[in-house]
C-alpha cells in the first residue's frame, strides 16, 4: 500500500514507514533488508499521516487521519503504551528538543503541545487565520522557540517559554506547506505552494533570500547538520542546494 511517513530509527538499525491503510511496518536497513515487525496502529482507512522518534526512550509517535495520536514502545513489542485526543485533524508532530516528555501538534488553526507521562494537554499556540500544517522547534542562547507555517500564507515564531508569538513573517503569496530550521546555521526555511523557499534570519527575523527553482509547488524541505546543503522537495523535483549564509540567497523570481 502507499507509504505515507517515514523515519529512522538510527540506534536500532531501523526504519519505519506509516502506511495508506493503518499500517506500521518496521525495518532493518542493513542489506539484506528485513521486516522485524508489522502491526494495524491506526482504524482501518485512516492514512498515517505523520511519524516521530523518541530521541533516547524507545518510543514512536503516530497519528492517524482524523484519529488519536498514539504512543508505541518497542521494548514492549510495539505496545500502544498512551493515545492523545488532539483537538482536531493532527498534521504534524514532533518531540520537544529541550524537554523530551513533551511533544507539539500542528493541528487545525493552532500548535499544541502535549506530555507524554500524563496524557495531559499542557498549553495551545493560537493565532493564524487557517490550518496550521508543519512546525519546527529551533534555539536562541538557550530560549526555545517554534516556527509554524499556516495555510494563511504567513510563518509565525513562538517563544515557548512565554507562549506568546513574537513574529509573524510574510511574503509567501500561497498556503506554507514546510518550515525548517537549519541546524547549524541561522537560518530558517519556509516553503509554499507559491513555488518559492523563503530565507529568513533566526535571529532577526528578516528575510535573507528567496529561491525558485520552478519546479511546482514545495513539499518538504530538509536540512543536514554539519552540511549548508538543503534539500527541497517540489512537485515536479527534487533540489540539493547550498545556503550561503551572510550572502544574498540566489533567486531567479
Amino acid at each position: 500500500t502507499t507509504v505515507t511517513a517515514a523515519k529512522f530509527i538510527a540506534r536500532k538499525q531501523w526504519f519505519v514507514v506509516g502506511h495508506h491503510d493503518g499500517f506500521i511496518r518496521v525495518y532493518t536497513y542493513e542489506s539484506p533488508v528485513k521486516q522485524v515487525k508489522r502491526f494495524k496502529a491506526h482504524a482501518w482507512s485512516w492514512t498515517i499521516t505523520t511519524l516521530d522518534v523518541h530521541p533516547t526512550e524507545p518510543y514512536l509517535l503516530s497519528v492517524g487521519s482524523q484519529d488519536q495520536i498514539k504512543l508505541w514502545d518497542w521494548n514492549k513489542d510495539w505496545e500502544c503504551i498512551r493515545t492523545f485526543d488532539p483537538h482536531g485533524v493532527a498534521y504534524q508532530i514532533k518531540f520537544n528538543p529541550k524537554d523530551t516528555h513533551k511533544f507539539a501538534v500542528a493541528s487545525l488553526m493552532d500548535a499544541q503541545v502535549w506530555n507524554i507521562r500524563s496524557s495531559r494537554h499542557e498549553f495551545t499556540l493560537s493565532g493564524h487565520g487557517s490550518i496550521v500544517d508543519c512546525f519546527d522547534f529551533f534555539t536562541r542562547g538557550n530560549q526555545l522557540y517554534m516556527i509554524t507555517g499556516s495555510w494563511d500564507k504567513t510563518a509565525k515564531i513562538w517563544d515557548c517559554q512565554r507562549r506568546t508569538c513574537v513574529q509573524t513573517l510574510e511574503g509567501h503569496t500561497d498556503c506554507i506547506t514546510c518550515v525548517c530550521s537549519h541546524p547549524d546555521l541561522p537560518i530558517l526555511l519556509t516553503g509554499s505552494n507559491d513555488e518559492t523557499v523563503r530565507l529568513w534570519n533566526a535571529t532577526t527575523f528578516k528575510l535573507e533570500g528567496v529561491l525558485d527553482f520552478e519546479l511546482g509547488k514545495v513539499t518538504a524541505i530538509v536540512c543536514l547538520k554539519g552540511s549548508k546543503r538543503v534539500a527541497i522537495g517540489h512537485d515536479a523535483g527534487l533540489v540539493i542546494t547550498e545556503i550561503r549564509h551572510g550572502k544574498p540567497a540566489p533567486s531567479n523570481r
